[in-house]
């Protein structure tokens, strides 16, 4: 080949690798990539923001924040921001929530969550970095309880996260048996009402009488109608056990546990006259019209049950037992019916006369 043709080919074979050089070099730019609020400068060929965090490493996730748009185009010069999500188990008053949020710090996530008082407890410090992976988040607000317990009613700002934790802030035991209007692991809520309800439950004994029964014998020697005490009844005692509920120190319910017989009762026993009464004998009728009331009051105030100081005389009459027993009479006379005694004084009075009472037998006449 002729020696200045290949001066020419040469000459155009270099011109080819110095062109395509500059080009390549002229497609070179140099962005701006901010990552979690850190800057460098890079230096790329990609053609959008997506290549360019590509060729970095970073691949972002569904709720990281890109700028631009990852499908547009970049220019020399341009800036690409990729503020990573971080996920944020957030506790607020008990009620957990699961969000994402691209801040920083603790501070930073709670102003981007609309926290931004001061009047927070927080289980981690404002000035705590949030890492990559996330976090959990315990916020409690302040809240205004009406507190209702031991006879008082008050207003509690507090902080407290349930009703348990207000109540022990407040010094508030409670007992097993009391109650409270909400559970002690509910949440507080602004504004709620907290009542507490004290109830004491408690065993008690008290001692009653115990009625005595009566037990009747029938007496063939007593006349029908008489009925005497040959032993009188003595009540008992009984325990009841009550098991009683007292509400805010009014009983509110009382339940009967059991009896026990502690003291039996002694039956009181009478004997009941089954013997028929005689007939009245013919004299008797005419002792009829006699005043035996005023009889009866001359000699014992008008009393079946009179007995003299010497204990002989007895009844409505003041018979002596041998007299009544003659008459027909049985037992004490001052236990029988009056009529009975009636009855006997008049037999006496037709065997014997007004003279078996010397001093009060005018009397009948009166």
């Amino acid at each position: 080949m002729h020696r200045s043709l290949k001066s020419i080919l040469f000459a155009l074979v270099l011109l080819g690798l110095v062109g395509g050089s500059a080009a390549y070099f002229a497609a070179q730019k140099t962005v701006t990539l901010t990552v979690d609020g850190q800057s460098r400068e890079v230096r790329t060929y990609a053609g959008t923001a997506a290549e360019v965090l590509a060729d970095e490493g970073l691949r972002p996730a569904s709720h990281d924040v890109v700028l631009p748009d990852p499908g547009d185009a970049i220019g020399d010069g341009a800036t690409i921001v990729l503020n990573r999500a971080r996920p944020l188990a957030l506790t607020v008053d008990g009620v957990r929530t699961d969000v994402h949020t691209t801040a920083l710090s603790v501070a930073d996530a709670l102003d981007e969550l609309g926290y931004r008082t001061d009047e927070l407890v927080l289980s981690a410090s404002r000035s705590q970095r949030l890492p990559l992976d996330g976090m959990d988040l315990a916020i409690t607000t302040t809240k205004d309880v009406t507190l209702v317990a031991d006879g008082q009613q008050r207003v509690v700002t507090t902080t407290a996260a349930t009703a348990g934790d207000l109540l022990a802030e407040q010094g508030i035991a409670l007992s097993a048996t009391d109650r409270t209007s909400v559970y002690p692991q509910q949440p507080l809520l602004d504004a709620m009402v907290l009542r507490v309800t004290r109830v004491v439950v408690t065993d008690v004994t008290e001692v009653r009488p115990l009625d005595y029964a009566t037990v009747e014998t029938p007496d063939p020697e007593a006349f029908q109608g008489q009925r005497t005490v040959t032993q009188k009844g003595v009540e008992g005692a009984q325990t009841v056990t009550w098991r009683v509920t007292v509400t805010d120190g009014v009983e509110t319910g009382r339940e009967q546990l059991g009896v026990e017989v502690s003291t039996p009762a002694v039956d009181q026993q009478v004997a009941v006259g089954t013997k028929e009464k005689p007939a009245a004998p013919a004299a008797v009728v005419s002792a009829d019209g006699l005043n035996w009331a005023a009889l009866a009051a001359c000699e014992s105030g008008g009393r079946p049950t009179a007995v003299s100081g010497t204990g002989k005389y007895r009844g409505m009459y003041q018979f002596s037992t041998g007299t009544w027993a003659a008459v027909g009479g049985s037992g004490d006379p001052a236990a029988a019916s009056a009529e009975e005694q009636t009855m006997r004084a008049q037999m006496l009075y037709a065997r014997s006369g007004a003279g078996q009472w010397p001093h009060c037998g005018p009397r009948l006449f009166g």
